[in-house]
C-alpha cells in the first residue's frame, strides 16, 4: 500500500526528505508536487523502472527527464553544456523549463537499455528538468543516486499512484494541485537554442536568461551606470539592426546596478535628458543594488571607476570587472550640470563603440 504524506511548508522537511531519499534508494517511486501538477521520481536502476517510466510516458505523452539542479548534472553524464545551456540552467532553474541536450551520454552501467531509450526520446537528446517547489530545494541535494523525473500534469497524487502501480511508493500531497500548463522545452543547438514546446515559462524570459548579460556598475545607479546601460542598448541595437526591446532575442541583456544603491530611485534628471539626446530612454529606470545572484549571472561586468572595481572584487571574490574607460576612471557628474553630463555621455559613447566588435563579433 503506497504511503501518502501531507506537505506542510511550516514544518522542517528534514524527516520527510529522509523518507524520500530512502524510498528512492530502495527502488520505490516517489510522487511530489511541482510547478506543473504532480511529478513522479523513479530510480532508473530499480527493477520496475522501465515499466513505470513507460506507463508515465504513455499517460502524459511526455518522455521522462533527468532530475537536475544545475549545469553540473548534464556535464556529469558527459554531455556538452554550451554557454547558452549553462546560462539557462544556472539562471532560470528551478522553473517549469526543460532543457534538451544532444550528445552521447555516459549512462551508469546499471541503467537498463530500455530506460536509456525512453530518455533519448528517439531523437538522441536527453531532457533535464528542475521543478520549482520548495520541497525540491531540500530533496534534490539530498539524493544519493541519479533520479529520473516524469511530469504527469495530474492534479492528485492518487491518480499518479494508479499509473505507477507501485505498492511501496511514497507520495507527498498538497491536495488538489492542477497543472496550469506544461514546462517550456528548450532544445539546445550548436549555434543557439530552439523552443521545442512552448509552455508556461514565458518566451521573453527564456530570451533574457539565454542572453549575454552586460552589467554596468556605479555607486548609486542613478547617473553613470543607467546612462551607460541606455547608451549601450542604443549602440547595440543600431549595430544589430533591431530595437532595444528586441536585444534579448538577439542575445544581449543589458542592465545596471550600484554598489551602494537602494531600490527604486529614478535616474537623475540630467541623465534622462542626455540619454534622450542620444535617442535612448531612461524615464522608467529604477535603481537596484548589487547582489550575489546578479554578479554570478553577469557575463561582462563593467565598472565606472577603479574604486568600484575594487569594491566588487573585495565583496565577490573571483569577479573580474573591467573599466568602461580602459585604465581611466569616469568621474561622477552628479550636481555638475548638464554640460558635464553631456561630456560624460560622449566619453561613454566613445568607449562603448570600442566594446561593440567584441560583443557582436563584427
Amino acid at each position: 500500500m503506497p504511503t501518502v504524506l501531507d506537505w506542510n511548508p511550516t514544518v522542517d522537511p528534514t524527516e520527510l526528505v529522509g523518507v524520500i531519499r530512502e524510498a528512492i534508494l530502495a527502488g520505490s517511486s516517489v510522487v511530489l508536487p511541482s510547478d506543473c501538477g504532480y511529478v513522479a521520481l523513479v530510480n532508473p536502476a530499480a527493477p520496475h523502472a522501465v515499466a513505470r517510466l513507460a506507463a508515465l510516458t504513455a499517460a502524459s505523452g511526455t518522455p521522462p527527464a533527468v532530475l537536475a539542479w544545475g549545469p553540473d548534472d548534464p556535464a556529469g553524464l558527459g554531455l556538452p553544456v554550451s554557454t547558452i545551456a549553462h546560462r539557462l540552467m544556472f539562471r532560470a532553474w528551478p522553473a517549469p523549463v526543460t532543457v534538451a541536450i544532444a550528445g552521447k551520454p555516459e549512462w551508469p552501467s546499471e541503467w537498463p537499455a530500455a530506460v536509456r531509450e525512453l530518455l533519448t526520446h528517439g531523437d538522441g537528446r536527453v531532457r533535464f528538468r528542475c521543478p520549482e517547489h520548495p520541497l525540491f530545494e531540500a530533496v534534490v541535494p539530498a539524493l544519493e543516486v541519479p533520479v529520473l523525473i516524469a511530469d504527469t500534469f495530474l492534479p492528485r497524487v492518487e491518480a499518479v499512484l494508479d499509473i505507477l502501480e507501485d505498492p511501496t511508493a511514497v507520495a507527498v500531497s498538497v491536495g488538489e494541485h492542477p497543472a496550469e500548463g506544461r514546462p517550456t522545452v528548450v532544445r539546445i543547438e550548436a549555434t543557439g537554442y530552439v523552443i521545442e514546446e512552448a509552455g508556461v515559462f514565458p518566451l521573453d524570459e527564456i530570451e533574457k536568461f539565454a542572453a549575454k548579460i552586460v552589467l554596468f556598475v556605479c555607486t548609486g545607479n542613478t547617473c553613470r551606470s543607467p546612462l551607460a546601460e541606455a547608451l549601450a542598448k542604443k549602440v547595440l541595437a543600431e549595430r544589430l539592426g533591431c530595437t532595444t526591446d528586441e536585444l534579448p532575442g538577439r542575445g544581449f541583456w543589458v542592465i545596471s546596478a550600484g554598489v551602494q544603491a537602494t531600490h527604486g530611485d529614478p535616474a537623475s534628471e540630467d541623465s534622462v535628458t542626455v540619454a534622450a539626446e542620444y535617442g535612448a530612454d531612461l524615464t522608467s529606470h529604477e535603481s537596484k543594488p548589487l547582489n550575489p545572484q546578479l554578479i554570478a549571472a553577469a557575463d561582462d561586468i563593467i565598472a565606472m571607476t577603479r574604486a568600484h572595481a575594487l569594491a566588487l572584487m573585495s565583496r565577490y571574490p573571483g569577479v573580474e570587472p573591467r573599466l568602461l574607460c580602459g585604465d581611466a576612471d569616469l568621474d561622477d557628474p552628479i550636481g555638475a550640470g548638464l554640460g558635464v553630463y553631456r561630456a560624460c555621455a560622449q566619453t561613454m559613447h566613445t568607449h562603448l563603440e570600442r566594446f561593440l566588435p567584441e560583443w557582436t563579433g563584427s
